[in-house]
């Protein structure tokens, strides 16, 4: 159990802890790796290769992993990202698959939502992190109006 301080009491509340915070520094450990494994993925896209279909599924795998274990860990900003992400390798693969041309923002969109991840990832385990659910944020009270009357 965590306390922490909420109030202008000094009280302190007894807050369970996740039992997460393990897990969240193995993700974020992880993380770096699977940082530069999405960028060898999105260089062999830039280079154009005649049949890009494994590399936008192993794309799509990867962001695919990324988003559920990070909604597990509430790191709702790569989860959000990495979801984006697997949704544009998805529709970009579909069409690949069947030979329809895609529409011609498809791949900036995707490769921009990957950008994106990477940069997220970047920041990851730095000063500024995500709150926890059971974390609550002070808000100042409104000041009392005093009524004449």
């Amino acid at each position: 159990m965590k306390l922490i301080s909420h109030g202008r009491d000094g009280g302190a509340l007894a807050v369970p802890d996740d039992g997460l915070e393990e897990l969240r520094a193995i993700f974020l450990q992880r993380s770096k790796d699977e940082r530069q494994r999405l960028l060898d993925l999105s260089a062999a896209l830039a280079r154009g290769e005649a049949d890009r279909v494994p590399v936008l599924d192993e794309l799509r795998s990867r962001a695919h992993r990324l988003s559920g274990t990070a909604s597990i860990l509430d790191l709702r900003g790569v989860a959000a990202l990495a979801r984006a992400l697997e949704l544009a390798v998805e529709g970009i693969a579909a069409a690949d698959r069947v030979r329809v041309p895609v529409a011609e923002n498809s791949d900036r969109v995707m490769c921009a939502t990957l950008l994106a991840l990477i940069k997220v990832i970047d920041g990851l385990g730095k000063s500024s992190r995500e709150p926890r659910p059971h974390e609550r944020i002070a808000t100042p009270r409104r000041p009392r109006r005093v009524l004449n009357g």
